[in-house]
């Protein structure tokens, strides 16, 4: 239960900083979940857990109020879609 609290907290802690400064909810979790004494496979594995549902609100939310444009979507998404894949799959093909 003391780790469960301790994840919350460090969740919490990480996401008023990325919420005030638009930025490092990464940097700020990764952080705190090492201190916290998690083994940093583990660290990374869940903050990128937790960045997809916090980047899907995010992306709802700008939906919703019509703040996107979907041609700038289409013209950034798709190649930063591909590249993320063959990025990971050369990264995993060299260990």
């Amino acid at each position: 239960m003391r780790t469960l609290i301790l994840l919350a907290l460090a969740g919490l802690g990480a996401q008023l900083v990325d919420g005030s400064l638009g930025m490092a909810y990464g940097v700020t979790s990764t952080t705190l979940l090492l201190a916290m004494g998690t083994n940093p496979a583990a660290a990374s594995a869940t903050v990128h857990l937790s960045e997809i549902g916090t980047t899907l609100m995010s992306g709802a939310s700008h939906w919703r109020f019509g703040n996107v444009d979907w041609k700038v979507v289409a013209k950034i998404g798709v190649p930063g879609a591909v590249g993320s894949f063959l990025g990971a799959t050369a990264l995993s093909k060299r260990s």
